[in-house]
């Protein structure tokens, strides 16, 4: 589940850094601005809800599993 989330968050970060690249060219319409704008508002927005409670819930539960490297044995 949680190997899931990860790469499907890596594939809306690589989709908003497109987007801000995209952003950035200065031959830009008007009309090319406010789609790209929109889909960075819609990536933004589904990232918010994406990284809720849960996801943070699942790495918490994901790093209490990982041994302590500090600890001796």
């Amino acid at each position: 589940m949680l190997s899931t989330l990860i790469t499907e968050l890596g594939s809306e970060c690589q989709n908003i850094t497109a987007l801000i690249y995209q952003l950035q060219s200065p031959y830009l319409s008007g009309r090319q601005q406010a789609e790209i704008l929109a889909e960075l508002l819609a990536a933004a927005i589904h990232l918010n809800i994406h990284c809720g409670d849960d996801f943070q819930t699942l790495i918490a539960q994901e790093m209490e599993k990982l041994p302590d490297d500090d600890e001796k044995d």
